[in-house]
């Protein structure tokens, strides 16, 4: 019975905000008048809130047991036999919560939009794609087949490209990233524009997709099947096949190419300015891309990676192992380069990117810890029926706190643009006190994700630092380190965000009344108040991991270093001028540089001779064989001809050479 009725509310979750976009899509081909266009607006909201109440419906009717729907889709021959392709969807653990975080964001978010975006020039583009984002992250939620699930992977690449380059135009200095004016090497620009910054999104998501999507070939090939989490009726990934079949090296090559899909969304090291530049788009999708769809996709599929190893019994291979410990030092050295990003620059939104960053990489550095858990009961949860890696479940709890913080101080800072005209720090005490809500939401995120105590973040990052401490002996000190680090760094970025805007902030030059956007206050005053009330995360989860974790006397002491650090940067939140460094990072490590000029110069440089080389071929084929087999037949045709005059002189020119070698030979034994 919930098979069946699984299939029809996701055929109704998915359709619903797409057709109901199709309207204002539609209209606004013929008419691009926003006036006339924005009370189709609210009908695309009506789709998302459709999801938003299957979500819920999902997480309190459906038992806590794995839910599964599979119709075949496909049969793909292969050279031992076949492999099913299913439209597949799965109800467990990851996929319900996920599911309904994504759903009621991309509905608050939407509700914010249709103040923010009031006036807007594309009012369709917007709102269909926007529609079609929170419904391709759906997709990949609730997927449970690799192939299937790829389809909303794709559907958010190409979505986030339309939104991020939304202002195509490029017409507004305010939505630029970086200093307008500024010069990088050889007179590059050290900004970018809206419609620069979508190519380099999707150029960047497509280098990781392509070995990603060859990955799933050969996982389909070697193990049977591309379902992740095993159901009846279907068997999934036989992972153990796969691994003695690949060995040790080819296992890494295999996994290190599936997660170049998820290392590029999810902007880890080296991959990550995509992230920082995308802030060119309307905040609405900066908020939504932040917090639970797009760079969330990313940890979520190796979440769900992991989940199916660890399932399969082949998480602690060799080859599974290298893997692992690889992207524990990339997603942590992420973790602290994006903290440290986010305390060193000035623009609003592109320091909620690094802070994002920095956070993906916790999520993905922990997550990555998994196989070297000793193995004892704690090293997995059971939540109902539902088995959970210890490391999964702390991370994915930070991911949820860290949704909804971050959705709201994008959502604060979009407002702040709008009142301030300006997407750099700019608010005093006298604005905090005119934007009371905003200064509260503010706030609320700032030490709900900050890791003090007593809110969430606390709980999940004793837990987090505990899971660390328990691989120590395999991983090494330098995890620890790294998350120490980062997390010391991203507390004083919160802080001095919210200092900055709101307390000891340059005063605005030009404000609007602040009151115009009830909307926009309505929808950060929700998320903030969850972000709060989402201490009840861990105690609902399994409350004596996160306790036993925060009342370790060396977590207690870390979470009042983290207060303090909090309250100074509050009361001193401008980072000196350290030169070079600040530079580098406010240039963004020169990674826009170093592709615009070294890659783009290497790709012209390439095109260039792949250019001459063609031309060569061209004027070698074309030109200079026909017209030596031309000359070469005319010359056969004149000796054909017989003629005396033509025998005479080939003689005399055969002689003549014959003399000449003769001469040659006698000088040279002289």
């Amino acid at each position: 019975m919930f098979s069946s009725l699984l299939g029809e509310l996701m055929g109704l979750m998915l359709l619903s905000p797409i057709i109901l976009a199709a309207p204002i899509a539609i209209y606004w081909l013929f008419n691009q008048d926003p006036r006339k266009a924005r009370p189709l607006a609210y009908l695309a909201v009506i789709g998302l809130g459709i999801s938003a109440i299957i979500a819920t419906y999902i997480e309190v009717a459906f038992p806590w047991k794995i839910v599964a729907y599979n119709m075949p889709w496909m049969i793909l021959p292969t050279s031992g036999g076949s492999i099913t392709i299913y439209v597949s969807f799965v109800v467990n653990f990851l996929s319900r919560n996920m599911g309904l975080l994504t759903a009621w964001l991309a509905f608050i978010i939407g509700i914010y939009s249709l103040d923010y975006l009031a006036n807007d020039y594309r009012l369709g583009w917007f709102w269909f794609f926007y529609n079609l984002f929170a419904a391709s992250m759906l997709l990949t939620v609730y997927a449970n087949d690799l192939l299937f699930m790829f389809i909303g992977w794709e559907g958010l690449g190409f979505s986030s490209w339309a939104l991020i380059g939304h202002w195509y135009k490029d017409d507004d200095e305010l939505s630029y990233v970086g200093r307008f004016g500024e010069k990088l090497i050889l007179d590059k620009p050290a900004w970018t524009t809206p419609s620069y910054a979508a190519y380099r999104a999707i150029a960047t998501i497509r280098f990781g997709d392509m070995p990603m999507l060859g990955a799933i070939a050969a996982i389909g090939i070697l193990g049977g099947s591309l379902i992740l989490t095993p159901v009846s009726g279907v068997s999934a990934i036989n992972w153990s096949h796969v691994v003695s079949t690949l060995g040790i090296g080819g296992t890494v090559a295999l996994l290190l190419a599936f997660m170049f899909g998820p290392y590029t969304k999810s902007a880890q090291v080296p991959f990550n300015d995509w992230l920082l530049t995308a802030m060119t788009g309307p905040t609405s999708v900066s908020a939504l891309l932040h917090s639970a769809t797009m760079v969330a996709a990313g940890v979520y599929i190796f979440m769900r990676l992991t989940e199916s190893l660890y399932a399969a019994g082949v998480i602690t291979y060799p080859g599974v192992e290298i893997m692992y410990l690889v992207t524990v030092y990339v997603g942590l050295l992420t973790a602290l380069l994006g903290a440290l990003f986010a305390m060193m620059i000035d623009e609003r939104k592109v320091i909620l990117a690094g802070s994002t960053m920095s956070s993906l990489g916790f999520m993905m550095g922990v997550t990555a810890l998994t196989p070297f858990i000793p193995q004892s009961p704690f090293a997995t949860i059971n939540i109902g029926q539902y088995v959970v890696p210890l490391a999964v479940l702390v991370a994915f709890s930070y991911l949820i706190v860290h949704a909804l913080s971050k959705a709201t101080l994008f959502l604060v800072s979009g407002h702040l643009i709008h009142v301030t005209h300006t997407r750099f720090n700019m608010g005093n005490l006298e604005l905090g006190k005119k934007m009371k809500l905003a200064f509260y939401a503010t706030l609320a995120a700032a030490i709900s994700l900050g890791g003090v105590p007593p809110l969430a973040g606390y709980w999940i990052h004793a837990a987090m630092d505990e899971v660390t401490t328990e691989t120590i002996s395999v991983v090494g000190y330098g995890a620890y380190i790294l998350m120490l680090l980062a997390s010391l760094a991203y507390v004083a970025f919160l802080a001095r965000f919210a200092s900055l805007n709101f307390i000891k902030g340059e005063a605005p030059h030009v404000h609007e009344e602040h009151g115009k956007y009830p909307l926009m206050v309505a929808a950060y005053v929700i998320t903030g108040t969850a972000a709060l009330a989402a201490l009840a995360i861990p105690f609902v989860l399994k409350p004596q991991i996160f306790i036993e974790a925060g009342i370790d006397p060396v977590v207690i002491a870390i979470g009042i270093v983290l207060w303090v650090i909090f309250v100074v940067a509050l009361i001193r939140p401008r980072v000196g001028n350290l030169g070079l460094i600040t530079k580098i990072f406010e240039r963004r490590y020169y990674i826009q540089a170093f592709m615009d000029v070294v890659l783009a110069g290497f790709g012209s440089i390439l095109t260039l001779a792949a250019f001459y080389i063609y031309r060569g071929i061209d004027i070698f084929f074309n030109f200079i064989i026909p017209d030596a087999t031309t000359a070469l037949s005319r010359y056969i045709r004149t000796i054909q001809r017989g003629y005396l005059r033509t025998y005479l002189e080939m003689i005399l020119v055969t002689l003549a050479v014959a003399i000449l070698i003769i001469l040659l030979i006698i000088i040279a034994l002289l």
